[in-house]
């Protein structure tokens, strides 16, 4: 195969959400395209590291495991005084509702991940043919900071609700002053892209995610009294909400059973879990809702379910909904920031869409389904033909359009 370039992607974790799904398909897609790639975690320890999607051809590297430990003087500055210091000019700017300013910003940045912006300087100043793609937060100012005066191309794709950002420390007077370093960006919708200052939105575009290539097929045959849903757990999800809602549905619908599937990662994810668990006992439903494990075989495991309910408080743009709408489960989401289920679901034509914190819509909603077969069969039908215009390869072109600025080589 024809070598075309090289390119890295920095990410703070690989913990199995869905960010790191898009990013190791990403690399899966360019490698199978001719390029070398490395895939770089900023925040993460080895035994933390879920692979299951990024196959063997990208190296993973883990670099507060890679990069050797500071000399105790230096650990002593930048892991006390400095931080102590930088931490607490910003809360003096913060506490009082005020922006940070960007070199305070920097500051606070800079001192916790000096040996990974060092890092990742040292190789782009070896290789400037280097390429570079960094997700998410810290990994994308550690990148800016990292590339700045150097000739390699650097992109960058925030994946959380960008209003949000905005008004954090390294929020928008960081970004109007560090991120016109970047060469281009990738949003998962209009809406993202436009809450970032006017300089560095017009280097944007909006990219759906990518499908997998191994999806099943679609369902052709009946489905069983199952509502699903499948996520890391966390608060983002809002699974109280759901419950709440299938608690009011389960009333009318007491053969139907609630299906959560995923991992509790983390001392959030556990906390999520357990006060999850009271609230299922509390309200009746312990024979009703399974908890179950992620697996790889999730989208054959959920294919004949009766529908799948996300009911997130925000999501850039919710993997477990494409999927499922491209295996053709009737899908029902909450219109939350940062716009993506509106973007993609037509409401009553491919899916469903309910407010946000709303039991009794998201109810309603389940009802709709259960007690119409046809409208579940429509929403699916409709749903289905995401699959062409999300596929993989198509996905892939575009980012490198984006990372090499449409030439001949990113096409």
């Amino acid at each position: 195969m024809e070598y075309r370039g090289k390119i890295l992607l920095l990410i703070p974790h690989m913990v199995g959400g869905g960010a790191e799904r898009v990013a190791s398909l990403l690399m899966n897609a360019f490698a199978d395209d001719g390029y070398r790639t490395e895939l770089a975690l900023t925040s993460d320890r080895e035994r933390d590291v879920v692979r299951c999607d990024l196959d063997e051809r990208t190296s993973l590297l883990v670099l507060p495991e890679l990069l050797k430990s500071d000399p105790a003087g230096k650990r002593f500055l930048y892991g006390g005084a400095l931080r102590l210091l930088a931490n607490g000019l910003c809360k003096l700017w913060e506490l009082p509702g005020r922006e940070v300013p960007a070199d305070l910003a920097r500051l606070s940045l800079t001192v916790p991940y000096h040996r990974e912006i060092r890092w990742l300087r040292e190789r782009l100043k070896a290789d400037p043919e280097l390429a570079v793609i960094a997700f998410l937060q810290p990994a994308i100012p550690i990148a800016m900071l990292a590339a700045r005066g150097l000739p390699n191309r650097v992109i960058f794709s925030e994946r959380c609700d960008s209003e949000r950002l905005m008004k954090k420390r390294y929020g928008r007077r960081f970004i109007e002053k560090y991120y016109l370093r970047a060469d281009g960006a990738v949003f998962q919708t209009s809406f993202a892209r436009d809450a970032y200052p006017a300089g560095v939105a017009k280097k944007g575009v909006v990219i759906p995610n990518p499908l997998r290539s191994d999806l099943p097929e679609p369902l052709e045959g009946k489905r069983e009294k199952r509502v699903v849903t499948f996520c890391r757990i966390s608060r983002q999800k809002n699974l109280p909400l759901l419950v709440d809602a299938f608690s009011r549905f389960y009333r009318d619908h007491p053969d139907y059973a609630l299906e959560i599937i995923g991992g509790s990662a983390g001392e959030e994810g556990r906390e999520v879990e357990q006060e999850l668990r009271a609230r299922i006992g509390s309200l009746g439903l312990n024979e009703a809702v399974r908890f179950l494990p992620f697996s790889a075989g999730v989208h054959q495991d959920i294919l004949n379910a009766a529908m799948y309910v996300n009911s997130s408080d925000f999501e850039g743009l919710s993997n477990a909904m494409l999927e499922s709408m491209a295996i053709g489960l009737p899908v029902v989401c909450t219109d939350c920031p940062i716009g993506g289920a509106r973007a993609t679901i037509e409401d009553g034509v491919n899916g469903l869409l309910v407010p946000m914190n709303d039991p009794k819509a998201l109810s309603g909603a389940m009802t709709r389904l259960a007690d119409a077969p046809g409208l579940g069969k429509k929403l699916s039908e409709n749903a289905v033909t995401l699959r062409k215009a999300l596929s993989l390869p198509v996905i892939a072109r575009r980012w490198l359009g984006v990372l090499y600025g449409g030439t001949e080589r990113g096409r």
